[in-house]
């Protein structure tokens, strides 16, 4: 089926957040850790890897240091927002859902 204008930026920004949290998550349980491991260990190309990191850093939830990057203590905070913003998009599916059942 042919994109559509209307739904390819969302779907690209759920790629990106998808990807993102899959990063979060290996970096909590392989701190500190580092672009070319993370590229590996989740098959993902370094720069994909390093806009990720960059996303988590800005927003504080993870922090850089010399031996890679590690965790910091705003990532619960963000967990919890994720937790919830995913809630309110699951709803927003099943009403667009219920739309567009034939």
């Amino acid at each position: 089926m042919k994109k559509s204008p209307l739904t390819s930026k969302v779907e690209e920004e759920l790629d990106i957040l998808a990807r993102t949290v899959d990063i979060l998550v290996a970096v909590e349980e392989e701190q500190p850790i580092g672009i070319s491991k993370l590229s590996t260990i989740l098959d993902i190309p370094e720069h994909k890897v390093r806009y990720s990191l960059r996303m988590l850093q800005k927003e504080g939830i993870i922090q850089p240091t010399a031996a890679g990057a590690v965790i910091s203590s705003e990532h619960r905070e963000f967990k919890m927002h994720l937790k919830e913003l995913l809630k309110e998009l699951k709803e927003t599916m099943k009403r667009l859902q219920g739309v567009v059942d034939i």
